[in-house]
């Protein structure tokens, strides 16, 4: 079975019990960084060591059969990113799709989550809203994005780099006006977590930007 596991996006006490006893058992574990998930097992003390095999978007598509003959063997399977929930701007929705489409089992273990932990902090309406993710690095494709958004209610969130956040303000401002409500959120569930207004000039921390 494919186990979808949701980790935490910075402080390990908000990882699930289900989340830890399922890794635990599992034979291989799918990650995006094998550095990084190293890093978890041991700060979540798991003592049962999965075999790591990296697994981001440029090797999905050549990972994805040895994973199926994995799984078809009965092998138990975990695909976990380097911190939030996974398929979300992160690798995985094709292996889910294969899986789907030759009936091999699979499940999501729900977790911490960059987009919804920030719409929660952001402080703005939440009934209705848009996850853009990273955008684009080009001028013209992010504009393009960021117009085609505007014809949609709700608040936005997206995923952004701490040296382009500057950037992205001007860009949000050029195209939804300058009354634009806008959150920049940093270090999200660590000690200098910060919800900010405006961008300044700090690039710590990955960043979440919420607008609406």
């Amino acid at each position: 079975m494919l186990y979808i596991i949701a980790t935490p996006i910075g402080n390990l006490g908000d990882v699930s019990l289900r989340a830890v006893e399922t890794i635990g058992k599992l034979d291989i574990l799918l990650c995006e960084d094998t550095r990084q998930t190293i890093k978890l097992l041991e700060g979540l003390r798991i003592a049962n060591r999965p075999q790591l095999v990296s697994y981001y978007d440029e090797v999905e598509e050549q990972r994805i059969p040895q994973v199926l003959e994995w799984l078809r063997e009965g092998k138990e399977v975990g695909l976990v990113s380097d911190g939030g929930t996974p398929l979300l701007s992160d690798p995985g929705w094709k292996l889910v799709k294969r899986c789907q489409e030759k009936g091999i089992k699979y499940t999501s273990l729900p977790g911490a989550c960059a987009a919804i932990n920030a719409l929660v902090l952001a402080g703005l309406p939440m009934g209705r809203w848009s996850f853009l993710g990273f955008l684009p690095k080009r001028n013209g494709e992010r504009l393009s994005v960021l117009k085609e958004y505007a014809k949609v209610s709700g608040a936005k969130v997206i995923y952004e780099s701490p040296m382009r956040v500057a950037r992205l303000i001007d860009e949000i401002k050029q195209v939804y006006g300058e009354a634009v409500k806008i959150r920049i959120i940093r270090e999200m569930t660590k000690k200098y977590e910060e919800i900010k207004t405006d961008f300044d000039g700090k690039n710590r921390g990955e960043v979440v930007v919420v607008f609406g």
